[in-house]
């Protein structure tokens, strides 16, 4: 089996490719806009192709029997890969005739029109469904780690930061686990799994920034304030941000859907395919370790 992972330079998607690698029982083969380096991993065909570029998407895409797809373009202050990008790749995979598309999506996408990276997910999860390309579709919950950990950097100065309110509930998840299971889904040796949408999150369900806060505390044995930044802030200035920062009003428009409390996972079918999710605190526990946080 050939798997072709786009968006693998990214924070996830590097750990999506190494996490594909170490299953050895594939062949990994990562796009890159930018030609491969020398410090490229030897265990990765890389090869070079932009999805604005349908032709280079064609030439990545011979031989591929699974892709894998992480790649975003909203954190770079535009749509157009989350747009146009994406209906590009999933046109490449149906004339590449591909035997699985594993598409990294957004739990509760199709309930948050507000949002547009959210809203990107949701075209795109519609453009696959009406491709013929058998399909998954894993959807992500919350980050609780970043390529910048802000949680951890709080925790180091016993400080915990708290979006909205304290009590408001919503789903999360681990990136390791993340790419792991984004992983299990591109290897899954059955067709049963095809034309599945899986959300990812935590066996005991969604979580309040209280609740997440008492768990590290505990896990960390260490003291923290938590510092509010109230709802009526992103209220306020989400629209003004609009006018300089796309990318700040896509992230306060996210926030903001958060309060709604729709924002949550149903891990039937992650514990189906990938088996038990882990709990708040065993997820939090191994991110404490992975930051040197336990004493």
């Amino acid at each position: 089996m050939r798997v072709l992972v786009v968006g693998a330079t990214g924070f996830l998607g590097g750990k999506i490719l190494q996490d594909l690698v170490s299953h050895k029982t594939a062949d990994v083969r990562a796009m890159s806009r930018k030609a491969p380096t020398t410090s490229a991993n030897n265990d990765v065909e890389w090869v070079q192709g932009d999805m604005m570029d349908p032709m280079s998407l064609d030439v990545a895409l011979q031989g591929v029997d699974v892709v894998v797809s992480s790649a975003n373009g909203y954190m770079k202050e535009t749509l157009e890969t989350d747009f146009t990008g994406n209906k590009n790749l999933v046109e490449a995979t149906a004339r590449a005739c591909v035997k699985r598309f594993v598409f990294l999506s957004i739990v509760s996408c199709e309930l948050a029109l507000d949002v547009p990276h959210f809203h990107a997910k949701k075209v795109a999860e519609d453009l696959l469904k009406a491709s013929g390309v058998p399909y998954v579709i894993v959807r992500a919950p919350a980050f609780f780690d970043q390529s910048q950990d802000y949680v951890a950097e709080g925790v180091k100065t016993g400080r915990f930061y708290v979006v909205g309110d304290r009590t408001t509930k919503w789903s999360y998840v681990l990136t390791d686990d993340l790419a792991s299971c984004v992983a299990l889904a591109a290897l899954y040796p059955a067709e049963d799994i095809n034309n599945s949408t899986i959300d990812i999150g935590w066996s005991d369900g969604p979580t309040s920034q209280k609740e997440v806060a008492e768990t590290i505390s505990l896990v960390t044995r260490k003291k923290l304030s938590t510092w509010v930044v109230p709802w009526f802030v992103f209220r306020l200035l989400v629209y003004p941000t609009k006018l300089f920062s796309e990318l700040g009003y896509d992230l306060m428009q996210m926030f903001l859907f958060f309060k709604k409390g729709s924002f949550v996972s149903d891990i039937t079918e992650q514990e189906r395919f990938f088996g038990r999710a882990p709990s708040a605190e065993e997820a939090i526990t191994r991110w404490a370790e992975s930051n040197k946080l336990k004493p």
